[in-house]
């Protein structure tokens, strides 16, 4: 044990502006991470923030051992004694933050339903807490919402004691005029010319400002949605003679194009999909709890008759980036390069090459589709309705996200993810 001093020593100055740092920006970065859209830059971002909270972590387990080891400078004899214990509860307090923030988020992530691995700054993998991913989906996720809680308050009170705390060296440095804040700002002298002051006073609002600046991905501009319908078969009527008479068309139509040796012409028209009624989503489970996602940016272009299913076709392409699934973690991941890797790929796309009737208002499309950089055939089955100018269909098709590779490393086992995955589509369109 070392004597006491009139500062603290340089290892321990270099831990406590290091940390208080760090904190500083986690508190910016949670901010942002508030207001980022889901994808892949609120990935990154959490990620990001996760490799910061655990270094504080580690660097503060050294800073109390080093406290432990050394005596702290001896307050001065001016302050009362009121102001002593206030001085010595928040500084324990502090490291009681410094403690709980890294340990509850710790705990958040490690009870997350998605269970989704942390690796410190892209490099190092760091485990879960203990037998906590283990446990039964409900007391998970109580601990998941304990986690959340706590962590959120000990964001508030950090910032609530980081304002207390500046407001106390301020007061010893410009009014008091004591040595207080000379302990952890070497040579720093009282009064308002002590430049070290006020670069403090400016780091503070710059570092948090800065979590803004740490570049994401972006995601992509919403595309609108349309979907073409070809009308049911348009009938004509024609006469054997050596003149040929102007065929009558038996419904309403835009436009035909008349052949005279043909009895039946198709042709298109545009229809426009009822985006509040519509969705395209898929069903999986995760961990044996039930998962329904959603995406929320996909076009569709489809040439249907049904008395023309050889003409007819079906595309359809989907914005991977906008997915949810109900899950903040969850939603983050999807678009990252174990999943999805919208950076690389951000779209998927249908393709059908055969349409055929399988009974009444039932069918089936044979297809490809492209996804991760890799082309499957899928069949997709559906029923439609086509009532005047509305139109309703739908459907599903089951593919192996396996044979796709979505989901690398660990997550290419099915024991938590299984390889089957259900994409599933609900279609509202009215005659455009």
């Amino acid at each position: 044990m070392s004597t006491a001093s009139s500062r603290y020593t340089n290892t321990a100055v270099f831990l406590h502006w290091l940390i208080a740092l760090a904190i500083i920006f986690q508190l910016g970065l949670g901010w942002r991470m508030g207001d980022e859209p889901k994808g892949a830059g609120l990935y990154v971002l959490f990620q990001l923030h996760k490799s910061i909270g655990f270094t504080i972590l580690l660097l503060s387990v050294l800073r109390l051992l080093w406290r432990l080891t050394h005596k702290v400078p001896i307050l001065p004899n001016t302050m009362p004694q009121w102001e002593k214990t206030a001085a010595s509860l928040a500084h324990w307090a502090f490291y009681g933050i410094m403690f709980g923030l890294p340990l509850t988020g710790w705990l958040l992530v490690s009870a997350s339903s998605t269970n989704i691995p942390t690796v410190l700054f892209g490099v190092v993998p760091f485990p879960h807490l203990p037998f906590i991913p283990h446990l039964a989906t409900d007391i998970k996720s109580q601990l998941h919402e304990l986690g959340e809680l706590s962590h959120s308050l000990l964001a508030l009170g950090t910032m609530t004691l980081l304002a207390l705390h500046l407001g106390a060296v301020l007061k010893h440095q410009l009014w008091v005029k004591d040595n207080v804040f000379s302990h952890m700002a070497v040579g720093a002298k009282t009064g308002w010319a002590e430049w070290r002051l006020w670069l403090i006073l400016a780091l503070v609002p710059a570092v948090f400002a800065s979590a803004w600046l740490y570049p994401t991905p972006k995601p992509k501009k919403p595309q609108p949605i349309t979907m073409q319908i070809t009308p049911p078969v348009l009938e004509y009527s024609t006469e054997s003679s050596t003149e040929s008479q102007s065929p009558q068309p038996s419904t309403n139509i835009q436009q035909a194009t008349i052949e005279p040796s043909s009895a039946q012409v198709v042709a298109p028209i545009v229809w426009q999909v009822n985006l509040k009624q519509s969705q395209l989503g898929f069903t999986t489970s995760w961990s044996g709890e039930a998962v329904l996602g959603q995406f929320d940016d996909w076009q569709a272009d489809i040439m249907f008759a049904e008395q023309a299913l050889d003409k007819s076709s079906i595309k359809v392409m989907v914005n991977l980036a906008q997915v949810s699934t109900g899950d903040e973690q969850r939603d983050a991941a999807l678009p990252s390069t174990d999943w999805f890797d919208t950076e690389h790929f951000p779209q998927a796309v249908f393709k059908s090459t055969n349409i055929k009737r399988v009974s009444n208002n039932s069918y089936q499309a044979q297809g490809t589709l492209q996804l991760r950089g890799k082309v499957q055939p899928v069949v997709l089955d559906f029923n439609l309705n086509i009532k005047a100018n509305k139109a309703t269909a739908q459907g599903s098709a089951s593919l192996s996200r396996i044979a796709f590779g979505v989901g690398q490393g660990e997550w290419a086992a099915t024991d938590s993810i299984p390889a089957l995955v259900k994409v599933v589509f609900n279609l509202h369109a009215t005659k455009k």
